[in-house]
């Protein structure tokens, strides 16, 4: 069973994503129903009783957590992260804290309530700012003065707590993890401010994927051993991606999040990177697929 879809605000996303999954499962030999997951999944699970699902769901619902718990419900095996770790992931705010806690560099953070937002003076621009939880950049700006925040709130009136952060300026480079193991980075040098929504998916060629990235080989080699060992602290499962700055000035990588559902759309950096690697597009799902279990 592949569900994707959803309710969240990356359901678009999702969709792109599976008819990519859903052509490479039908490749490698699998028999697969495809279910636009609602509040009836659960239902439709034990209905259809599923060999294995593959969760290709982006965003609220689909990625933090709760429809890790309903999958559990069923005893059915599921790919990605489980459910605590999903939920961790998911709240930009928890897993900053955990990463700070075990010593991973992470931008200097306030967490408001967006109704705070109007009257809060942060003293220095630029700033970021950004929904606590929500993934794919969605809700993600760079603040650089006053009629920026005016715009971002009527942007986002949605949103009940934001992320205020320092921006760090630097070089933007993305790593991948599959199982136990950092399969490579590379360095986005994207055609708007930073790597947004817009940049990750619906993306023309104007965003540059530099792979090799352009960064030493110590470099790389810590890089990728910090995002390993991010993804072993939030006891994630499967694949993830963590999205870092390589801070120009004092040339240290800040950790800005870990995807536990990183895109698996045309456009999407995972793909790419295993790739390089030598990892084709269907022997990735094919192990997404077997690394599948329950408890997660």
């Amino acid at each position: 069973m592949l569900i994707y879809g959803g309710i969240s605000s990356e359901r678009e996303i999702s969709i792109i994503s599976s008819e990519g999954i859903y052509n490479s499962l039908l490749r490698n030999n699998y028999e697969v129903i495809k279910i636009d997951a609602d509040e009836l999944l659960e239902q439709k699970i034990n209905e259809i009783k599923p060999d294995v699902i593959f969760n290709a769901l982006h965003g609220y619902w689909g990625e933090d957590g709760q429809v890790q718990r309903i999958i559990e419900k069923t005893k059915v095996p599921y790919t990605h992260s489980g459910v605590n770790s999903s939920e961790v992931a998911m709240d930009k705010y928890s897993a900053g804290e955990e990463f700070i806690n075990n010593k991973i560099l992470y931008p200097k953070t306030k967490l408001i309530y967006f109704n705070e937002l109007e009257n809060y003076n942060q003293s220095k621009f630029p700033f970021v700012l950004k929904p606590r939880n929500d993934g794919s950049s969605v809700g993600v700006s760079i603040i650089k003065n006053n009629s920026d925040k005016e715009k971002y709130i009527k942007k986002n009136s949605n949103f009940s707590e934001v992320l205020v952060q320092e921006f760090i300026k630097g070089k933007e480079i993305q790593v991948a993890i599959i199982g136990d193991k950092a399969i490579g980075s590379i360095e986005i040098v994207p055609k708007n401010e930073f790597y947004d929504y817009e940049s990750k998916y619906f993306d023309s060629g104007e965003t540059q994927h530099i792979l090799p990235p352009r960064i030493s080989k110590k470099e790389k080699e810590l890089v990728e051993k910090i995002a390993l060992q991010a993804h072993k602290l939030l006891k994630c499962k499967g694949i993830s991606r963590s999205d870092f700055i390589l801070d120009e000035n004092n040339k240290e990588f800040y950790l800005l999040e870990l995807n536990t559902q990183p895109g698996m759309t045309p456009t999407s950096l995972v793909p790419e990177i295993a790739k390089a690697e030598g990892i084709g597009f269907d022997k990735l799902i094919n192990w997404i697929l077997n690394d599948a279990s329950t408890n997660r």
